[in-house]
């Protein structure tokens, strides 16, 4: 338990005339950590400071309640107007790993929507009734792409994760992709993957493994410091034979057993540049991912870069700065045959873009306990898609960038109780098209500009008891690919053009209770409404090959409600469980068969429960079971197919073999459901992977 000094500094660096936090012993539970808890009061004052510096000087159960993405400094969770889940290292450590995404990470988090298709493919999952592009994703607060970066970066480096639910915020920028399904947006919520940054003590960590279907897999870690240097480097090597992850007959028919390696390496490096406040830090990832998908001319090459540099000082008492800007570079290649015809291999399509992400933020810490955040973002985009021929003739087939300039101020003002906050963005984008389909296009560019908005209020009724509600808007303009397509052969698979595509609006509102009926149980309720206006969204036009378009769909609306129960029986047994229930619907009169049919990839029912047991001989069981309810992979009634309706069980066992070695076994899919996935894609079924770490 933090003692009254330690309580009294924390509260100091978070720069707060008052800190109400409630701490307690961390259970197994997704994103809360409560037990044993006492609410605590201080009196200091002094400046504020970023999160990559404080979790230097408290221990991680101290730090259970703090959060960094409400305000981008550090907050308490009790002053967060929105709800948010905290994963931290213990919780990630905890789940079995199914397809080595982090965004399995929020799987069991409620009103999270995980749908990884493989371990080769992107996520297309939902969030409180909204596909994948409503919930953004933050890399130590920079933007990054919601269906592919999560399956590139390195778990290792991760320190925690925060799963900021509710309107969004007007504190963070569209991520402004251009490839995959195109932009995201915060609407729906904010994920934010935060880089360890804390170093304890030097550590020296290998891991090596087995798995199903010929998977082996090694790691390699290190972490330590001298004065003001901190730093990590880690390198990985992952390769399997894999299995058939597609549907007899269609577009992923095997005929050998497809193989991949995946290798990543990574590295930061911290500096405190005279005090704890004033820091200096970068981090840098690649990926390479190569394999075949299981025919002769079915081979891929792909290459992930990421990077990130921030800059933070609290120059004066009352006043912060942070300065952070990144790269993101995508290089994929995968050739194609023309199955189901022939095997003969028909062209190599290579899709590279370059997104380079800035953020420029002040905050002013005022009052009792209020906090002026301003500043500035921008990004710069560089798309473009390149065939080449049997003959070795190559051809441009897309080639646009794009760039987003925005200006933003929020107020999060306490008054007794009450947390009110307020907010307004200026967001500017553009896009110019060279080349879309392999022709000049007739709309050279296209210009948008919009103020959005975001309000919330939080109030506590008692110690264990709070209120709160939210509501904010989102903008978000077609991607080059949705407008231009990656199709121009019958045969092939991708996407569709639609150049008649109008940009999309949208509107949030959430409320929810936070209740501690028990010292060692919390209790949650939150309701949400999701409005879109020309939503814009993903239909599937062929299954075999996989063809989709993006089109407006009129109106779009999500309904819900999230519960969650999480409670520790004795020291050695907790158990949590929530529901998730959301009504979809896209009103579309113009396309009949578009009208009163639910948004693509949004379950009705998700449920989720777990159980972790501390056993005799040091063993320790985590096990989760999954539910997801019948979802749609279309807005067309006509075309589209049904999904869902199946659970599954999953399991961790660690066991301390003698000191600093540790054994990992994962059994994934315990009942062996093979359920079928969206773009003819099928889950293998039971697999399992073992480990050992060594740790000096």
């Amino acid at each position: 338990m933090m003692n009254t000094t330690k309580l009294s500094s924390l509260n100091t660096m978070l720069g707060g005339k008052r800190l109400s936090a409630l701490v307690g012993v961390a259970l197994f539970v997704p994103g809360t950590h409560f037990a044993t808890s006492v609410w605590a009061n201080t009196d200091e004052s002094a400046g504020g400071l970023s999160l990559v510096r404080l979790v230097d000087q408290f221990s991680l159960n101290d730090l259970a309640d703090v959060v960094v993405t409400d305000t981008k400094i550090a907050q308490s969770r009790d002053s967060v107007t929105q709800r948010i889940a905290v994963l931290r290292q213990d919780d990630i450590e905890r789940q079995p790993t199914l397809n080595r995404n982090l965004a399995d990470l929020s799987m069991y988090v409620s009103g999270q929507f995980v749908n990884v298709l493989s371990r080769n493919d992107a996520n297309w999952g939902s969030y409180a009734g909204l596909g994948p592009k409503y919930n953004s994703y933050l890399l130590d607060g920079l933007p990054m792409d919601s269906f592919v970066d999560a399956m590139s970066l390195e778990l290792a480096a991760i320190e925690r994760v925060e799963i900021q639910k509710g309107p969004a915020s007007v504190l963070y920028s569209n991520y402004l992709s251009m490839d995959f399904v195109g932009n995201a947006t915060p609407l729906a919520g904010t994920t934010n993957f935060i880089l360890k940054s804390r170093i304890d003590q030097p550590l020296t960590r290998a891991t090596m493994g087995l798995g199903s279907c010929g998977g082996r897999f090694a790691q390699l870690y290190r972490q330590g410091g001298e004065g003001a240097l901190s730093y990590m480097v880690g390198v990985s090597a992952d390769q399997a034979d894999y299995t058939q992850v597609g549907e007899a007959g269609s577009w992923l028919q095997t005929t050998r057993s497809p193989e991949y390696t995946k290798t990543k390496w990574f590295a930061r490096a911290g500096l405190a540049l005279g005090r704890a406040d004033h820091t200096l830090s970068v981090f840098v990832q690649e990926t390479r991912h190569d394999g075949t998908l299981g025919r002769p001319n079915r081979d891929f090459d792909h290459r992930y870069d990421t990077l990130n540099l921030a800059y933070n000082n609290a120059f004066t008492e009352n006043w912060n700065l942070q300065f952070k800007i990144g790269q993101r570079h995508y290089d994929r290649s995968y050739a194609n045959d023309d199955y189901p015809t022939s095997l003969a291999f028909t062209h190599t399509e290579r899709t590279r873009q370059i997104i380079r992400p800035m953020d420029l933020t002040f905050s002013y810490l005022h009052g009792q306990e209020s906090l002026l955040t301003l500043g500035a973002d921008r990004q710069t985009v560089h798309y473009w898609v390149i065939e080449r021929s049997p003959l070795d003739a190559q051809m441009r087939r897309n080639d646009a960038s794009a760039e987003s300039t925005g200006f933003f101020i929020q107020e999060k003002w306490h008054w007794g109780d009450w947390v009110f906050r307020g907010g307004l963005r200026r967001n500017k984008v553009q896009h110019d098209y060279m080349l879309l389909g392999g022709n000049a296009p007739a709309v050279r560019s296209a210009k948008w500009e919009k103020t959005l908005w975001s309000l919330g209020a939080r109030y506590r009724l008692a110690p264990a008891l709070a209120i709160y509600a939210n509501a904010g808007t989102s903008f978000m303009p077609p991607a080059a690919k949705q407008i231009g397509g990656t199709v121009n052969l019958p045969n092939a698979s991708g996407e569709l053009a639609n150049p008649a595509l109008k940009p999309e609006s949208g509107t949030g509102i959430d409320l929810g209770i936070d209740w501690q009926p028990l010292a060692t149980a919390t209790f949650g309720v939150r309701l949400f409404d999701n409005r879109i206006s020309n939503a814009i969204v993903s239909s599937i036009v062929s299954a075999d090959p996989s063809q989709s378009r993006s089109e407006n769909a009129g109106k779009a609306r999500a309904q819900g409600i999230e519960l969650d129960w999480n409670q520790a029986i004795t020291t050695d047994v907790a158990w949590f469980a929530n529901l998730t229930r959301t009504q979809t619907r896209l009103d579309n009169p113009v396309v009949r068969d578009q009208d009163d049919t639910s948004i693509p990839f949004t379950p009705g029912t998700l449920m989720n429960a777990g159980v972790s047991a501390s056993l005799p001989a040091g063993f320790k069981v985590f096990t989760y079971a999954h539910w997801v309810g019948r979802y749609y992979d279309s807005a067309s009634r006509a075309s589209r197919l049904k999904f869902g309706d199946y659970g599954t069980l999953n399991l961790r066992l660690l066991k301390p073999l003698s000191p600093g070695l540790d054994l990992t076994v994962d059994l994934i899919n315990l009942t062996d459901r093979r359920y079928d996935l969206p773009f003819s894609f099928r889950d293998p079924g039971f697999n399992g992977q073992i480990s050992l770490s060594l740790a000096f």
